[in-house]
């Protein structure tokens, strides 16, 4: 019998959420980002949500060129 541990911190997991719901978590993160005492952990979510929400506009922009010129 094999058994195997899996650091909680590093499972994946794949959530759907919308752009709407990602833009209100950057809004809610940012007043975190800044103050007299630094949240390293607000910080780097923050940086990875903006980072996907300009991943996926740039994916949908994409998407939608591409129907433009194929119709």
């Amino acid at each position: 019998m094999k058994k195997s541990y899996v650091n909680e911190t590093s499972l994946v997991v794949n959530v759907t959420i919308d752009l709407g719901e990602i833009g209100q978590l950057i809004e809610i993160l940012e007043p975190m980002i800044g103050g007299e005492t630094r949240n390293w952990r607000a910080e780097e979510l923050l940086r990875k949500l903006k980072d996907l929400r300009r991943e996926t506009v740039d994916e949908a922009k994409r998407e939608f060129e591409s129907l433009a010129t194929r119709y």
